[in-house]
């Protein structure tokens, strides 16, 4: 299979006038209002257990939108089988229709979801548990390859018992959507390889590490002027900043932009009133604005606590830092420091106020470190977008045929 395949039109169905559109992504409406398909196209099946969102918040819901998109930039027909419980199940119909009547996708594509696939969406619009399983099944007794992302385990981390019912009940649905992609010889796509020695899966061919990557086009310059921290994400439970929190108080003129949600940030704060230092300016933003502050910014933080599970995870805000041309200081023993190290695109530290704090101080007195690490970053951004990322899942899944 070619790595760049040739853009094209498709038709939506509306009444009874025909529409032609430039996009090759079916981004609304079930499979069936697209009647005219060009066999000689490369079409793909884009799943997810849950609606896409417009400008999400959590790097959760960016990647698959992200992902969605890659494989209609790198020529694909992408048919969307994403949505409510309902909006699924009426897609599903569609999609049976359309097989029967000769549709050839290449490949399915899903992004599962922090949560088991039942709860990936209020289950108010519907309860069905088997649903995506279903999904699964179709494909597969048509031939037709499937892959899913799985995001991560944080269930098999949990450190307390569950509280709520539906945390109660996850572990029960997580195994139940693993026997599902099982049976259906899933291929699984992991943030990284050391990833499946927790998933205990039957063989190695089974996965692929599939890291998250950034947006093309997207490298800044760097700023002048004193240096500025960048962190965009979640605060406390895997997320602590502790140490670098105290470490800035070793060095005044150094800045830190935070982006986090206005919860999560209350929540902080109220645990750690160090956080409301004037050297930390707080942002809550989705991800269409963030491009202001990674302007303003010289270096991406990653120096969170370390955990047994960061030495596995691959965060979606490394490369979101890489794909901006910023390089990241991150904690050491980490997945997220091999692949900096990998690339040469920043630092690794120990997790601890006097070594993250002697590090700073080292940046701030060595600009030219700094301008040579951005300069990798800059370089990697090139070969880690996420249509690098969308052609590494077809290779997969079309030599698997």
């Amino acid at each position: 299979m070619t790595s760049e395949k040739k853009r094209y039109s498709y038709y939506e169905h509306t009444g009874s006038r025909r529409i032609g559109h430039s996009s090759s992504t079916l981004e609304h409406g079930p499979v069936d209002e697209c009647e005219a398909y060009v066999q000689s196209t490369p079409t793909m099946i884009f799943h997810a257990p849950y609606p896409m969102e417009k400008n999400p918040t959590a790097a959760s819901r960016l990647r698959p939108l992200r992902m969605r998109q890659a494989f209609a930039d790198i020529g694909y027909h992408v048919i969307d089988m994403s949505g409510t419980t309902p909006e699924r199940r009426r897609k599903m119909a569609a999609l049976k229709k359309n097989l029967r009547q000769g549709m050839k996708p290449e490949f399915l594509y899903s992004e599962n979801s922090t949560q088991p696939n039942v709860f990936a969406t209020s289950v108010k619009s519907g309860f069905a548990p088997m649903l995506d399983n279903a999904i699964l099944s179709l494909v597969r007794r048509h031939g037709i390859p499937s892959g899913v992302f799985y995001r991560d385990i944080y269930w098999k981390f949990a450190h307390a018992p569950a509280k709520t019912v539906i945390g109660k009940l996850s572990p029960f649905f997580h195994r139940l959507d693993m026997r599902g992609y099982l049976r259906n010889n899933v291929h699984f796509f992991l943030p990284s390889e050391g990833m499946a020695t927790y998933l205990n899966l039957p063989n190695d061919a089974m996965f692929s590490a599939l890291p998250p990557a950034g947006d093309s086009g997207r490298t800044m310059p760097l700023p002048t002027g004193p240096l500025r921290l960048f962190y965009v994400g979640g605060l406390g439970g895997h997320y602590r900043l502790d140490a670098l929190v105290a470490a800035l108080k070793q060095e005044p003129s150094i800045e830190l932009e935070l982006v986090t949600r206005p919860e999560q940030w209350k929540a902080a704060l109220a645990q750690d009133s160090s956080l409301g230092s004037d050297q930390i300016h707080v942002h809550h933003l989705n991800s269409s604005e963030l491009d202001p502050l990674y302007a303003d910014t010289h270096i991406g933080i990653l120096a969170v606590e370390p955990s047994d599970y960061r030495k596995f995870a691959a965060p979606a805000k490394l490369f979101e830092y890489i794909s901006r041309g910023r390089p990241v200081l991150v904690t050491a023993g980490t997945e997220a420091a091999r692949i900096v190290n990998k690339l040469d695109a920043g630092w690794q530290v120990n997790y601890g106020i006097a070594d993250i704090a002697q590090i700073l101080t080292f940046l701030k007195a060595h600009p030219e470190d700094v301008k040579q690490k951005a300069r990798n970053a800059r370089i990697a951004a090139q070969t880690n977008t996420w249509r690098d990322r969308a052609r590494s899942v077809a290779e997969v899944l079309t030599e698997s045929k």
